[in-house]
């Protein structure tokens, strides 16, 4: 495996992780700020559909990364 597939590789498996941990963080906020206002509803941009910003960012190096590893593949 050429070195710079290693890195790509790498970096996909930190972006993969990082998607995870935003999951996990919207989870955890949603369920505060229910908790705060005294409903189960999520927050307005969630209901909405609006991603996080933190989200896009990170698919979009997913997307990036694997079409790298695709051609490099």
């Amino acid at each position: 495996m050429s070195v710079d597939r290693e890195k790509l590789l790498k970096r996909l498996a930190i972006t993969l992780n990082q998607i995870a941990e935003t999951a996990e963080d919207i989870a955890r906020h949603q369920a505060a700020i229910a908790a705060l206002n005294g409903t189960a509803r999520a927050p307005t941009w969630r209901r909405r559909g609006w991603p996080m910003p933190s989200t896009c960012i990170n698919v979009a190096e997913q997307q990036r990364l694997e079409k790298a590893l695709g051609q490099r593949g």
